[in-house]
């Protein structure tokens, strides 16, 4: 009983040790409250850094007009204090008024976007100029499959961007602001805003050979009416590509939406191999035509042509009847071509090809890549079988939408094979451009061959297989390709490809365009309108 009794005193007794120590602490703390204590810790200041933004080089087309940094925002960095409030209050509107006011009862510096343009002016806030480095509107984005995009830290993962990370990112800076916060991260009223670095937008950059106002025309067309395909415009004489364009585009700020899209947005198709078809003709009859074969070779085509036992159709099953070079390319006559590459031989069209380009990778910049596409092998030519499909663009056969536009180049500008070309040079000051050394043509065919070819191309356009992309003015010649592929959609019919693949204007031409819609399946009925209208909103060449 008593040991009970004694252990109920210890507990009384400690419990009242616990309440003094407790109301000694209370006590001080009501001292150091008195004292000012607490005030002067709150008070205890330190330096506080905000980014604003980080500058970067620009990216431009050939013209000088820059392709990134187009779309103006107004930054403000905002110190909270009572004047900035009212002035945030009384010169924001909207939301973004509402987001400036929540930031302010937080008690700490930050930065607003004023994407509407407004500047807001006090004390404790000052304005920065800047841009996005690509717009947030879609549709506004040109070159998106080249130019690439950046990570959240500011550097290139894709494209130009990437190729030229080093580069863009020297050519800027970061941009802060530096200002005096107590010891709970409030501004202290009075310190001013310390600015370091210039959000002033470098000219320094790297030049394109793209055209703007092309690559903006082929866009607007190709996102009307290509589901998924490309266009290449190039420069016929230089191999510059003036533009380059895959569908369909994505967008650079939602690139998960682009992942998980079952049409592969993020693929740049301009640069990836698909069979070719017709087009590849244009080849073979600069291989015939070297190797001293009349244009005047002539062929009885009945519908199809037999092959070592085995018959290849012409698309136009009643026969084109006794056909010379040029009406076989007007009319793309199969039989034609299969008896023009027997007589040709498979290692003269072989040769031709890769003087061309075809089967060779391109590197348009580092990491952006043409893909060098499959040609058959000289062994796999000994098979009559592997020549007739090689004779039409078919069998092995696969190429870029890049090649086949130097292809037409190399007939348009008189015989003379170009290296694509897709950086022209880079600018320091935003005026003037420092170009870089670039591979010169070089000679494969006779301007007396190209010229014959040129005349050919221009039938199919004025009274051939693609009188539907003749331009309002100018005149034009091309070429048309409805390319077989050995894949099957889910209601078992063959995918084939639509090419259209010409050049423009018809005497002394500029440009050639290559369209390539997949699944498209006729060329002169789907892909040669969009040639038309890519040339005629172009307008006259100078």
């Amino acid at each position: 009983m008593e040991q009970s009794r004694n252990m109920q005193w210890k507990i009384v007794g400690l419990f009242c040790v616990l309440l003094g120590v407790a109301s000694l602490l209370m006590v001080r703390l009501y001292s150091l409250s008195m004292d000012g204590g607490l005030k002067q810790a709150a008070q205890m200041q330190s330096v506080y850094t905000l980014d604003i933004t980080t500058t970067r080089g620009r990216i431009y087309d050939r013209n000088l007009n820059p392709l990134t940094d187009t779309e103006k925002h107004n930054l403000i960095a905002v110190l909270p204090t009572d004047e900035a409030a009212q002035a945030c209050a009384g010169q924001i509107e909207g939301e973004q008024r509402r987001q400036a006011l929540d930031a302010l009862t937080q008690g700490n510096p930050f930065v607003l976007d004023l994407e509407d343009g407004d500047k807001v002016y006090a004390r404790d806030i000052e304005n920065f100029t800047t841009t996005a480095r690509l717009p947030h509107d879609q549709q506004k984005q040109l070159a998106v499959h080249l130019l690439g995009y950046l990570n959240g830290d500011g550097e290139g993962v894709s494209g130009i961007e990437q190729a030229y990370d080093e580069e863009l990112s020297a050519a800027g800076e970061e941009v802060r602001v530096r200002c005096t916060v107590n010891a709970l991260g409030e501004a202290v009223d009075g310190s001013p805003i310390e600015v370091q670095g210039s959000a002033r937008l470098p000219q320094e950059g790297v030049v394109l050979t793209l055209d703007q106002r092309m690559q903006s025309i082929v866009e607007e067309v190709g996102e009307e009416e290509i589901d998924q395909g490309a266009i290449v415009v190039m420069d016929v004489a230089s191999g510059e590509i003036r533009a380059s364009a895959s569908f369909p585009q994505y967008d650079p700020y939602h690139l998960e939406e682009a992942l998980e899209d079952a049409k592969k947005p993020l693929l740049n198709r301009a640069l990836l191999p698909y069979c070719v078809g017709s087009s590849f003709k244009l080849t073979v009859a600069a291989a015939a035509l070297e190797e001293g074969i009349s244009p005047e070779f002539s062929v009885d085509c009945v519908g199809g042509t037999t092959v070592a036992g085995r018959i290849f159709y012409c698309h136009y099953r009643a026969g084109h009847r006794q056909t010379n070079l040029k009406r076989a390319i007007e009319q793309s006559c199969n039989p034609y071509f299969i008896k023009l590459g027997q007589k040709t031989g498979g290692d003269s069209i072989l040769s031709m090809a890769k003087a061309i380009g075809f089967g060779r990778e391109t590197q348009l910049a580092p990491g952006i890549i043409s893909q060098e596409g499959t040609l058959p092998t000289e062994s796999d030519l000994n098979n009559l079988h592997e020549l007739a499909n090689f004779s039409f663009g078919q069998g092995k056969l696969t190429a870029t939408p890049i090649q086949v536009a130097s292809m037409v180049s190399a007939v348009a500008n008189g015989g003379m094979a170009v290296t694509p070309k897709l950086v022209l040079g880079s600018t320091q000051d935003g005026k003037t451009i420092e170009e870089k050394e670039q591979p010169a043509p070089v000679r494969i065919f006779s301007e007396q061959t190209a010229s014959i070819l040129r005349q050919d191309m221009i039938g199919v356009v004025e009274e051939g297989s693609a009188t539907m992309a003749k331009p309002q003015q100018g005149g034009a010649g091309g070429k048309t390709a409805s390319a077989q592929t050995g894949m099957y959609d889910e209601n078992g019919e063959e995918i084939v490809h639509a090419w259209f693949a010409g050049f423009f204007p018809a005497q002394n031409p500029k440009y050639a365009a290559v369209i390539l819609i997949e699944g498209g399946e006729y060329g002169g009925m789907v892909a040669s309108p969009l040639f038309k209208e890519i040339v005629d909103r172009y307008g006259p060449i100078e």
